[in-house]
């Protein structure tokens, strides 16, 4: 006997129930996988050889039972009722999620009404020794397997339920949050170029070395505190990012990306959640750029960042995650490697299906690296899990890279121009005197609260370039562009709409009218961007 009590191996499979009782009814019984908890020698095995089902059975023990569950996916678990134990080992197997209907069987003749305490601890079914017969136990046992399958079915509609309560969540989360964020991270960055001017222009007054030591360290800590908010900002601003994919996923945008990059953002973003479960190394090698959506990329790695961090149990020493990215064969290949817990064959077979909870701890489950094989074949790429060496797990993300590709090139600048006249219509005070702090050196830059005066104002002047949220008291941003649409056509391309997150809608509205739609906040260079766009079209 095995340390876990297994006496009879069971040949594992993911072959679904009903699919293996239909085989069986083909004359293939032993594709139904039958786990016992009984002694040995029991009537119980008898009767399922007899049937022809394939069984083993584990001692009536918590650990073992579920142990040989875990690892051997049997359809049904008969449980000998008589034996000690054996509300515990029931117990043990409904908290798992997704658990094998249990059949409840009493050897003896138990006390009247048995059945109904069995079943109300939640058995799927009960039989009596009377009832032990080939033909009963086997429609028994094929019914409990549908009822099974429909439970598990219920289970998936919650899951969804609970999924789509928290997707609005998210949005809400999402709107409320981004306004804030766009004009705290705008004045940080603000702030830091204020700081840093100011010191160069201090370095440049020729005060004694004993007076420009300590100043220059003062205002040196400054940038360093400026720069620490800023990354802390910009980890808030894209979790809520997340949240609002999460709450509303996007068509894909997919560029020249430097997945080099990509890999160390996300680590980045992730960075102490991974250092405190185990030693992070990055073996990170420039590589030729690939056509790819860089949000859904950064995805990818997070949620296998996360799923690595998941695998390590808490307190445990010693262990690893490897972020390794380089090219074979003409593809870019990632590797996520961790020495956390491992996966079985079965499980690894499984790994990638939604709510399959692997090897994390958590008995629920998640969409996450469902999620990663979804968006890896999006890009045109594959992943797979495997055993690594050492005794690690590897999961490998293959992509295509460019025909022309060469290593990311550096960015290039974009080339001085005159300055273009910009209005800025928003409801939100601090985001526009933000956004005007942040403009003013670049372009000529005109404020508005209210989007009828911003319709007086943009038919009676001339702007190059028109950023208006989409949603504000009274006439929003929608409106303006109907305005737009019926009175001054030909300026509906030089209106840029902002949003701090709305339904999808809208968005489907604005594109319908011919409007542009950008998310805030809008770091300065891409909106400096946006705008050379805009005027340049």
């Amino acid at each position: 006997m095995s340390d876990d009590g297994v006496v009879e191996p069971l040949l594992a499979g993911t072959t679904s129930g009903l699919t293996a009782v239909d085989r069986a009814r083909g004359g293939a019984a032993a594709s139904v996988r039958v786990a016992i908890a009984a002694s040995a020698g029991s009537a119980i095995e008898h009767v399922i050889a007899t049937i022809g089902y394939h069984a083993a059975r584990a001692t009536p023990d918590p650990a073992a039972v579920t142990a040989l569950v875990d690892r051997a996916l049997p359809h049904v678990v008969l449980l000998d009722t008589t034996v000690d134990g054996a509300a515990a080992v029931l117990g043990a197997l409904i908290a798992q999620r997704n658990h094998p209907p249990v059949i409840a069987i009493d050897r003896g003749h138990g006390p009247r009404g048995d059945g109904d305490r069995w079943l109300a601890a939640g058995a799927d079914d009960y039989l009596s020794i009377d009832q032990l017969t080939p033909a009963i136990v086997r429609r028994t046992i094929e019914s409990a397997i549908a009822r099974g399958r429909a439970r598990e079915l219920r289970q998936r509609v919650s899951e969804l339920d609970r999924l789509g309560a928290i997707a609005t969540l998210a949005a809400g989360v999402a709107h409320e949050v981004n306004n804030p964020a766009a004009y705290v991270l705008m004045n940080l960055t603000t702030c830091l170029d204020h700081v840093v001017e100011l010191r160069r222009a201090m370095s440049e007054d020729g005060l004694p070395p004993s007076e420009l030591a300590p100043r220059v360290a003062m205002f040196d800590e400054m940038t360093e505190m400026l720069q620490d908010n800023v990354r802390g900002l910009e980890r808030i601003v894209a979790i809520v990012q997340a949240l609002r994919a999460f709450a509303r996923p996007e068509p894909d945008r997919v560029e020249p990306i430097d997945a080099a990059a990509v890999c160390r953002e996300a680590y980045e973003l992730l960075g102490s959640q991974l250092r405190h479960r185990a030693r992070v190394v990055l073996e990170v090698a420039p590589v030729p750029t690939i056509e790819a959506d860089a949000r859904k990329l950064t995805q990818v790695v997070i949620n296998l960042l996360a799923s690595a961090a998941e695998a390590i149990p808490l307190g445990e020493p010693d262990h690893e995650i490897r972020l390794r990215l380089s090219t074979r064969d003409g593809c870019l290949e990632l590797v996520v490697s961790d020495s956390g817990r491992k996966l079985t064959p079965e499980a690894r077979a499984r790994v990638f299906e939604p709510f399959f909870a692997g090897r994390g701890g958590s008995p629920t489950g998640g969409l996450g690296l469902a999620t990663v094989r979804a968006l890896v074949e999006r890009m045109g790429g594959r992943i797979t899990v495997a055993a690594g060496a050492r005794g690690v797990t590897d999961f490998v993300v293959v992509l295509p890279t460019r025909p022309d590709a060469g290593v990311a090139a550096v960015p290039v600048a974009i080339p001085t121009r005159p300055r273009a006249r910009v209005l800025i219509v928003d409801d939100e005070v601090a985001l526009t005197r933000a956004m005007h702090r942040q403009l003013r050196g670049h372009h000529d830059v005109t404020i508005e609260h209210d989007a009828r005066a911003a319709t007086a104002r943009i038919l009676a002047e001339s702007y190059d370039v028109i950023l208006c949220d989409v949603m504000m008291p009274g006439a929003d941003g929608l409106g303006l562009l109907e305005s737009l649409r019926r009175e001054r056509p030909e300026l509906v391309r030089r209106l840029v709409l902002m949003t701090a997150g709305v339904a999808d809608p809208i968005r489907e509205l604005v594109v319908a009218h011919g409007g542009q739609l950008i998310d805030k906040p809008v770091p300065i260079e891409s909106l400096l961007g946006l705008i050379e766009r805009v005027r340049g079209g």
